[in-house]
């Protein structure tokens, strides 16, 4: 066999599929033979059955339907109609790929056995029956031990490599016709299975075979012909070419040379050719491509044999094929039909790949209508595996599909308990809806890590899908309840990688926002959570980069205008011949354009910058924003956001990383515009960009300086690596919105503020179109009072020892005394002398161990007297930290925090008693002594009632 195992690597191809199909009417079953499934890859360590994996469902096989001959309701094509009662078909693979030793030769071919369509009058002598779903499976049977020559049991109990092991002719109504490829190997052959006659050139070559397999991977055409009608031609491979005619190679170049399309039923051929694409196929002949000397542009099977990427690159569910199979058997391909033949129409919507664990998975002897009921398939648990990043809410899609026929179907999901709760826990997400027939479905769950979840750390749940019909009086949903698993990995990286894989400097977080595009809407922009915080904080806490801020906020500005946002908002990439290089502070730190060099992506081999980089610059845009601190940012959007996993890829449905919500706060936001010169709208698709910051200030001791280029990592990726698509859901969008999570760049090396951000482009067109960028944490902006516990107009509930939290954006040095002050609020706006000197004060660090927060105790005697309001101010004696007021009653006794003291107070602290290490935030704890004591509560009873108290007037 001339075969190859190569794997299409790296390429695209949009599975239009099924899911994105016109609308699709019930049809009619085929009036010629077709080809509904070739399964070439089972789990294992080869296709064939000798040395194959014991839990394999299925071993290799191949499918044919058959029609039914009954007029005047199913009557065959009018070629076909005379040999009706014994019509014989053979089963061709023609090797095609390019880096074989012989292509354009015979694999492998199969003459099947006469099969009698029609039923009406009886079975014709020498031939086999339709079976009564026409299915027809060509497969394996066992060998006995690793021996090659000869089968396992007796010729009445050989058992199929299919199904889990079938030792007979199945029964209905799962009625088809198995042919045993290997039956005939054996003194005594088998009973219990047709067999392919000894004498036809369907010899396996043994051992290899068996243990190889006959259906290889690689690029070859599969074609079904009846040996009957015109343009037959008996072909051999080059290992039996003494069994067939001289000259009887395959040509199917020509009409008339060799094998004609006289006798063709049906074919299709995977190609596995890194440079194929299959909207282009027939390719000229001499292109080098696979296939392109055995269906060539202009020759005479080019048109009838969809050519189908074994490489899927794109989700719901990349990678190799483990076959291919007929969608629906009803639904006639171009070729099939008087239009006019498209097999690029055919590759994208008569087929789908066939996966090893589902959906979709191998189904042997069972064929899809549209007609057929509708059915849930959901994948095993190796395929619902995710990562989630910490501090978020992902939410993916679990692999699910309608393996049924075209009605549609919902999903949702139940899961169980998370397996370790402090790393992951797991609820329903959004379900999936109005699924049709062989189509993906991806209903939702939620994962949320935990809190103190360590990077690498994982949990599982068990999750049940649950499918019901989407339109009622549609057929019932066949199994619709399933049961899977799914497993999340949390991921809170800290460094970046150099090109061998080991840890570099560090990573920061990237999150694509959607803005959709809205019918009747001029800015989209104006009403997300970001746009409403810069119309608020717009030349404070949000100052922009470009001077459009202004324009992006006004409800009036059409960002849709395409000429308006191309001419007057846009950032353009310089033109290729006029590259861009800035200087680094010196040697041995780089310029702008050896940084990008000597990154890791680069020097790893990948080819993302090779069309950015001449002789003497960079395809860059450099931003040149006001001066960000790297951490600390105080902006968090509402939206739901697609992180950027290691490898830049970003919004796919089937990560964790996609749909997440968070509590990450960002330093930077890019804007960028999807509109057209013509003010249609791009995709983003190929909106593909490293990003390079410039460092303006660092803390003592860092590894970097002040004009210093750092190519970022993102999520703990390559160093360099770029965000390869801005296409994400819900797709459509008039613009993006790309948030950046920098606080790494401080916590690991050291920075405190960038001076600008370079968008360095990595695909040679330059496509993405910045209108502006963001600063969300401006280095001239003072700490900011973020919080505080209690609230702000809460009470404080203590005889003695009250405690209050003040958190702020930005890492703190406590207060020189008097700085703070502590006063009575008094009618008229006015406020009492200061008690601060009363109070201690002391740093604390926050969740991600940064020093903000601010620790106050009333250390001595109370000088806070019950059922009086007390303010916590900075007028301007701390330095550095904006002006800032919090508001306190003192209620003592207030446990449930309502702002009143009565009996369900002392019932709450009663329920705690004893208790000899309270916390100092334990409001049942009255007398402010760490424990829970019954004198806690005669402090209570003592104050009851205490109502609410109003505040003094003026404040």
């Amino acid at each position: 066999m001339q075969g190859t195992n190569g794997v299409l690597r790296g390429f695209a191809w949009a599975v239009v599929a099924v899911a994105a199909m016109a609308p699709i009417g019930h049809a009619a079953d085929p009036n010629h033979p077709i080809i509904t499934e070739v399964y070439t890859d089972p789990p294992g360590l080869n296709d064939g059955p000798i040395g194959r994996d014991p839990s394999s469902e299925h071993q290799e096989f191949i499918e044919i339907f058959l029609p039914l001959h009954q007029p005047p309701g199913a009557p065959l094509a009018s070629a076909l109609a005379p040999l009706k009662d014994a019509l014989r078909l053979t089963f061709y693979e023609i090797e095609g790929d390019t880096s074989s030793s012989g292509p354009g030769l015979v694999n492998y071919r199969f003459d099947l056995p006469p099969f009698d369509l029609d039923p009406s009058n009886g079975t014709a002598p020498g031939a086999v029956a339709r079976p009564t779903t026409g299915v027809v499976v060509l497969g394996w049977v066992d060998y006995l031990g690793s021996s090659t020559t000869e089968l396992a049991g007796t010729a009445a109990s050989r058992t199929a490599l299919i199904r889990g092991g079938i030792t007979s002719l199945p029964a209905p109504p799962n009625d088809y016709l198995f042919i045993a490829i290997n039956g005939h190997h054996s003194p005594s052959g088998t009973t219990n299975f047709l067999s392919l006659s000894a004498t036809t050139e369907s010899k396996i070559d043994l051992p290899a075979e068996a243990s190889s397999g006959i259906v290889q991977n690689g690029s070859s055409a599969y074609l079904l012909v009846a040996r009957d009608l015109g343009g037959y031609v008996q072909l051999c491979d080059d290992a039996h070419a003494a069994d067939c005619a001289a000259g009887s190679d395959p040509n199917l170049i020509q009409q008339g040379l060799g094998l004609d399309t006289g006798c063709h039923q049906d074919g299709y051929a995977g190609n596995d050719d890194g440079t194929f694409d299959y909207t282009q196929q027939p390719f000229p002949s001499g292109g080098g491509v696979d296939l392109d000397m055995v269906l060539p542009l202009g020759g005479a099977f080019s048109l009838l044999v969809a050519q189908i990427p074994e490489f899927l690159a794109l989700p719901p569910a990349p990678g190799t094929a483990s076959g291919y199979a007929r969608v629906f058997v009803d639904v006639a391909k171009t070729t099939e039909t008087a239009a006019i033949d498209d097999p690029a129409a055919d590759a994208a919507l008569a087929y789908r790949h066939i996966r090893g664990v589902g959906p979709f998975f191998a189904t042997p002897g069972r064929v899809v209508r549209t007609t057929s009921p509708p059915e849930l398939a959901v994948a095993t648990g190796a395929e619902q595996m995710f990562q989630v990043l910490a501090q978020t809410t992902g939410r993916p899609g679990v692999l699910a599909a309608n393996v049924g026929g075209n009605y549609g179907i919902n999903m949702a999901t139940s899961p169980g308990a998370s397996s370790n709760p402090s790393v992951v826990t797991f609820a329903p997400g959004t379900s999936a809806l109005g699924v049709a027939g062989q189509a993906y479905g991806l209903p939702m769950v939620a994962i949320t890590p935990g809190a103190s979840a360590a990077h690498g750390s994982s949990a599982s749940a068990t999750v049940t899908v649950t499918a019901t019909n989407t339109n009622g009086g549609d057929p019932a949903v066949v199994s619709p309840v399933q049961v899977t698993t799914i497993t999340a990995t949390v991921l809170k990286p800290t460094t970046g990688q150099n090109a061998a894989g080991q840890p570099f400097q560090t990573t920061v977080f990237a999150a694509v926002q959607a803005v959709p595009a809205q019918a009747g809407v001029n800015n989209e922009f104006r009403a997300t959570s970001l746009g409403t915080y810069v119309a608020a904080n717009l030349g404070g806490a949000a100052q922009d980069t470009l001077g459009h801020g202004a324009i992006l906020i006004d409800p009036a500005s059409d960002l849709n205008n395409g000429p308006f946002v191309q001419l007057g908002l846009v950032k353009d990439f310089p033109d290729p011949g006029a590259f861009v290089n800035y200087p680094g502070p010196g040697f041995p730190k780089l310029d702008l354009r050896q940084t990008v060099l000597q990154s890791a992506e680069s020097v790893s081999g990948a080819a993302t910058y090779v069309d950015t980089v001449d002789a003497v610059g960079v395809r860059a845009v450099r931003l040149n924003h006001p001066d960000t601190l790297t951490f600390g940012g105080t902006f968090t959007p509402s939206e739901p956001l697609h992180f950027v996993d290691a490898v830049g890829d970003v919004g796919q449905p089937r990560s964790g990383l996609s749909n997440a919500a968070t509590t990450r706060t960002f330093e930077l936001a890019i804007v960028e515009s999807n509109v057209r010169d013509d003010s249609s709208l791009e995709t983003g698709a190929t909106d593909d960009f490293g990003i390079v910051v410039e460092v303006a200030q660092v803390e003592a001791g860092a590894p970097v300086v002040p004009g210093e280029f750092v190519f970022l990592s993102l999520t703990g990726g390559l160093q360099g690596a770029d965000v390869d698509t801005l296409d994400v859901p819900p797709y459509q969008n008039v613009a993006n919105i790309v948030f950046l999570d920098l606080d790494n760049l401080h916590t690991v090396l050291g920075i405190r503020a960038l001076e600008a951000v370079y968008l360095i482009d990595a695909s040679g067109t330059g496509e993405i179109d910045p209108i502006e960028l963001f600063s969300l944490n401006p280095a001239t902006q003072p700490t900011a009072l973020q919080g505080a516990e209690p609230s702000t107009t809460k009470s404080l509930w203590r005889s003695a020892q009250n405690t209050m939290r003040l958190t702020f954006t930005q890492d703190i040095t406590a207060p020189p005394a008097g700085a703070v002050l502590i006063q009575q609020m008094l009618a008229g706006a006015l406020y009492g002398g200061d008690l601060s000197a009363g109070f201690s004060f002391a740093l604390e660090n926050d969740g991600q161990g940064n020093p903000r927060i601010l620790k106050i105790v009333d250390t001595g005697p109370s000088d806070l007297t019950h059922r009086q309001w007390y303010a916590v101010r900075n007028t301007g004696g701390w330095t550095g930290v904006a002006p800032f007021t919090v508001q306190y009653v003192v209620q003592v006794g207030d446990a449930d925090n309502d702002g009143k003291v009565l009996n369900l107070d002392a019932g709450a602290v009663n329920v705690g008693v004893p208790n000899f290490s309270a916390a100092d935030n334990d409001r049942r704890d009255v007398d402010g002594d760490a424990r829970i004591l019954n004198g806690d509560v005669s402090l209570v009873n003592a104050r009851i009632p205490s109502f609410t108290v109003q505040k003094p007037t003026g404040h």
